[in-house]
C-alpha cells in the first residue's frame, strides 16, 4: 500500500473538517466527494505514517489521547484503502493470494502507522481492541461496508471522548442499524455475534439484548425488558459499500426497526 509524504504541518485539523463534508447524515460516504478532493486524507495518512502515541510519546497513562487517536487514525486508512482499490463494489472484491473474501484489505494489505506496518486486521485486533478493552470501540470502527455502524462526521478527542463513544453506540442503535425486530425475535447486527466475548467481558453483558439496553431509546427498552431470554438472532453481514450513493445503511429491506 502507496504511503504519502508526510506533510510539514500537521493535517488532523483540516481531515476532520474534511469528513464534516463527506459522512452524510445516516454514517454514508460521498466517495465521489473524498474522490474528487483527497488532498486532506492523503496528508493525514502520511501524517499518521510517521505520527503517532509511539512516536510522539503519548503519556502512557493518557488512554483516551491514545484511543481516540487509533480511532481516527484506523478509520481514516479503512477510507484511503478504498481510494486505493478504485472501483469496487465493496471492500471483499480485493484479492488475496490466501484467505477468505475479504483478507485481501484487511489481512494482506499493508498500512503505515505510527512508524510501523500493520494489517487492518492486526491493528484493529491486536492494537485497539487487546489493549483498550472498549466494546464501544465496535460502534467506533469503520469498515466501509454497509454493516458497519455509522462512521462519524467528526474526529474523537481525547476530551469527551467516552461521551462521544456513548453517542456514537446510541445513534447506531436508533438508526437500525444494530437491532431490528423480526416478528417476536430481535435481529442484531452479526457484530454482536463476531464480538460477543467483548461484550461479555469488558461490559459485563450476557446476551447482546444487554449490550444494546443502556442504550436503546424508552420505545426500544421497554421492548428489550419485556423479552426474557432475549429472543435473538444475527443477521447475514452486508459487505457492499458504504457509499452515499449506493442502497441505505439501515435494516434490510421488510425488516421493521425494533421494537
Amino acid at each position: 500500500m502507496p504511503v504519502p509524504p508526510a506533510p510539514a504541518a500537521d493535517p488532523t485539523l483540516r481531515w476532520g473538517a474534511s469528513l464534516q463534508q463527506i459522512v452524510t447524515r445516516d454514517g454514508g460516504v460521498d466517495y465521489a466527494l473524498l474522490r474528487a478532493e483527497p488532498e486532506a486524507l492523503t496528508d493525514f495518512v502520511g501524517w499518521i505514517a510517521e505520527h503517532g502515541p509511539e512516536s510522539d510519546h503519548f503519556r502512557l497513562l493518557d488512554d483516551d489521547r491514545r484511543l481516540a487517536w487509533h480511532l481516527n487514525a484506523y478509520n481514516a486508512l479503512v477510507l484511503w484503502g478504498v481510494l486505493q482499490a478504485g472501483d469496487i463494489e465493496g471492500v471483499r472484491d480485493v484479492p488475496a493470494p490466501l484467505g477468505p473474501p475479504g483478507a485481501g484489505f484487511f489481512a494482506w494489505w499493508r498500512f503505515r502507522v505510527d512508524g510501523e506496518r500493520t494489517s487492518l486486521w492486526w491493528y484493529e485486533q491486536a492494537v485497539i481492541l487487546a489493549t483498550y478493552e472498549e466494546p464501544l470501540a465496535h460502534a467506533a470502527l469503520n469498515c466501509a461496508s454497509r454493516s458497519c455502524p455509522p462512521l462519524r462526521p467528526d474526529l474523537y478527542r481525547k476530551d469527551g471522548l467516552r461521551s462521544q463513544l456513548d453517542d456514537q453506540m446510541r445513534r447506531w442503535v436508533a438508526g437500525g442499524g444494530a437491532v431490528w425486530r423480526e416478528g417476536q425475535t430481535f435481529v442484531f447486527n452479526a457484530i454482536f455475534d463476531w464480538y460477543a466475548d467483548d461484550f461479555s467481558r469488558w461490559a459485563g453483558a450476557g446476551n447482546p439484548c444487554s449490550a444494546v439496553r443502556p442504550y436503546a431509546d424508552e420505545e426500544l427498552a421497554r421492548a428489550l425488558d419485556a423479552a426474557p431470554g432475549c429472543p435473538h438472532s444475527f443477521a447475514e453481514y452486508d459487505w457492499g459499500l458504504n457509499d452515499a450513493a449506493g442502497p441505505g445503511l439501515k435494516a434490510p429491506a421488510g425488516a421493521r426497526p425494533a421494537p
